[in-house]
């Protein structure tokens, strides 16, 4: 049984001109996914349709042999780290944003450890006083690595992540590489222009619509 499978897929904002037609794709638990493609193509749009912020005008995504009804994600959800280009998670210290996110009830008693924090932060080569740093103040770099940080904590077995190395440098990547692949069960589906992800993704597709 496939861990997730889009089947025959259209969406679009405007309905005259889809921005995905007729698209399918399965994916295996564990899979390590990149989605690449020009600007404009779908890759951002394909993981929001995944977790239901865009719901599909033809086809259908089944999880776990499951259909997904509109409107109704909640399965997918509760299973998923969802990284997006532009993370918003609220004003405060780094510290402050982090402690949010497992103030949410399907997060509630999963709060790791200050050491784990600041473990998974390191592993990320973030300093661990950063924890006391505003998060609006940080670098679009360290941002996207508090992100990854944030995934990671998260423990769900499945991460969506949009254009995850866009502001990092190599030695960043390679950490974010060898912290999230670490764990063979988990699921990767990622979009990226970046060649150094791509060339450490088991599975590479192109979407391209025109």
């Amino acid at each position: 049984m496939a861990y997730l499978s889009i089947q025959n897929i259209t969406f679009g904002y405007d309905k005259a001109d889809p921005v995905i037609s007729g698209f399918s794709l399965t994916i295996s638990k564990g899979q390590r996914l990149a989605v690449k493609s020009d600007s404009g193509t779908g890759k951002t749009t394909l993981l929001r349709l995944l977790l239901g912020f865009e719901i599909p005008q033809k086809g259908s995504i089944l999880f776990e042999g499951t259909p997904i009804p509109d409107n109704h994600y909640s399965s997918i959800r509760r299973s998923t780290a969802w990284l997006p280009q532009v993370l918003n998670i609220g004003d405060g210290t780094v510290d402050e944003v982090i402690g949010r996110i497992f103030e949410f009830g399907r997060n509630r008693g999963k709060k790791p450890r200050n050491e784990t924090i600041s473990e998974t932060l390191a592993a990320l080569h973030l300093p661990a006083s950063i924890r006391q740093e505003a998060f609006r103040d940080l670098s679009t770099g360290q941002r996207q690595r508090v992100g990854l940080a944030l995934c990671h904590l998260l423990d769900r077995p499945l991460l969506l992540l949009d254009e995850p190395t866009s502001a990092l440098d190599r030695t960043a990547k390679q950490k974010a590489i060898d912290l999230l692949f670490a764990d063979p069960g988990r699921t990767i589906i990622s979009t990226t222009h970046d060649p150094f992800w791509l060339d450490r993704c088991g599975t590479i597709i192109e979407l391209d619509n025109r």
